[in-house]
């Protein structure tokens, strides 16, 4: 008989790497989501899946994986540097369970392309987020369903992030960051948008992505400002409670080194890692 799809399982028992493959997956579900429908070029051609918005933010323009034989890596390689060179767009590459060779990485430093951030692969099981503490004073959280909360949304993400006026303005016209101009007549995107407030002003933001083997975290911030007042911590919370009435028994994320000690606070682990090689045109 098959065994439960990942995220169908408690985390005891399955092994670091199945986790951060989950993690991995989930993150190209949700960029195949989001470059889709024109809004990007998403495409798993000539063993390299990546995803290119134009944007000027390397987060934004991505190599999620490749699987690539010992003849084709260079060739692979160059090919990507020639065509993101000529456009003048920034790149992350990630160097993670899912691609072949184990060693790209070295190739990659050594055609221009240094390692310079490891995101931490994160789990949690979900029978604990009860016990959670939310209690903090003013905090609220609603799912995003109007076109003022989605404007809301993107604004604390991009305050959050630190990011340019282009990024919110294309997350804005982009139907997986914006449930006002979700595609009618389709099945509803499997994602939820999240609004931490503090005092009725809106200041966080999260997403859960998912599909039938595994959900996860995405696009999760607080306002500077904000930070460390149990709104974050909320936010995330209110992501777990709707995953576990979906019957998931984990949720995964990729954090940052900034975001690691909201996650464990919720109970989240580190299984792994997930290296990042960058580069920039201009």
């Amino acid at each position: 008989m098959a065994s439960e799809p990942f995220g169908r399982r408690p985390l005891n028992g399955i092994p670091d790497e199945q986790v951060c493959i989950a993690c991995e997956r989930n993150y190209i579900d949700y960029w195949a989501c989001a470059g889709a429908l024109s809004y990007a070029e998403f495409s798993e051609d000539h063993g390299i899946t990546r995803v290119i918005t134009g944007l000027p933010n390397e987060i934004f323009n991505i190599v999620l994986k490749c699987r690539l034989g010992p003849n084709d890596i260079e060739e692979a390689i160059d090919a990507v540097i020639e065509d993101l060179r000529e456009r003048r767009i920034p790149l992350l590459w990630h160097v993670g369970m899912l691609t072949e060779p184990k060693n790209l990485g070295a190739y990659l430093e050594a055609r221009g392309f240094p390692h310079d951030y490891d995101l931490r692969t994160m789990a949690v099981d979900l029978d604990s987020v009860e016990k959670v503490s939310d209690s903090s004073e003013g905090v609220r959280v609603e799912t995003v369903s109007t076109e003022m909360q989605n404007r809301q949304w993107i604004e604390c993400l991009a305050q959050s992030w630190h990011l340019p006026r282009a990024i919110p303005e294309w997350m804005a016209r982009n139907p997986c960051f914006n449930v006002a101009v979700e595609p009618k007549g389709r099945a509803a995107l499997p994602r939820r948008l999240y609004l931490g407030y503090l005092q009725d002003e809106p200041v966080s933001a999260a997403m859960l992505f998912w599909s039938d083997e595994v959900a996860g975290l995405q696009n999760v911030g607080t306002v500077p400002s904000a930070q460390s007042r149990g709104v974050g911590s909320a936010t995330v919370k209110a992501a777990l409670l709707d995953a576990c009435a979906m019957d998931f028994r984990s949720v995964v994320v990729l954090s940052t080194i900034e975001g690691e000690r909201l996650y464990e606070r919720m109970g989240f682990r580190i299984f792994g890692k997930l290296p990042e090689h960058s580069i920039r045109f201009d």
